[in-house]
C-alpha cells in the first residue's frame, strides 16, 4: 500500500442505528484503506472499524517511523552511520565486503 493511501483512508460515516440494522453489510465496506467511523454523541464515544491488514500495515509503518526518528534524533548514532555509508559504496566497488552467508557461517 502507497504512504498517501495510508495516510488518507476513505472515510464512511454510519451511526450506532445504521451499524446494528446492517452489520454484515457495513463490515464488508470496512476493506483495504476504508474505515467505518461510528458516531456517538460525543467524540470520546466515536469509534473505528478498520481492516486488519490496513491497520497491521498502519502499525508497521508507525513503527519504522519511530526508529528512524530515534535513530535521526542520537546524533552520535546517526553520524556514525553517515560515515559508514561513505565507506560502504568504496568497499562495495572494491569487492571488499562479505555475503550474509560469509558472514554469518555456522561453525
Amino acid at each position: 500500500m502507497a504512504s498517501l493511501e495510508i495516510a488518507h483512508p476513505e472515510t464512511i460515516k454510519v451511526n450506532r442505528s445504521q451499524l446494528r440494522q446492517n452489520q454484515s453489510k457495513i463490515f464488508r465496506r470496512a476493506q483495504g484503506r476504508t474505515v467505518i467511523q461510528v458516531t456517538g454523541w460525543n467524540e470520546e464515544d466515536e469509534k473505528y472499524l478498520v481492516d486488519k491488514r490496513y491497520f497491521d500495515d498502519l502499525l508497521r509503518k508507525l513503527r519504522a517511523t519511530v526508529e528512524t526518528l530515534e535513530i535521526t534524533s542520537d546524533p552520535k548514532l546517526f553520524s556514525e552511520i553517515l560515515r559508514a555509508a561513505d565507506t560502504i559504496d568504496d568497499k562495495a566497488r572494491r569487492g571488499k565486503l562479505h555475503s550474509f552467508a560469509e558472514a554469518f557461517r555456522e561453525g
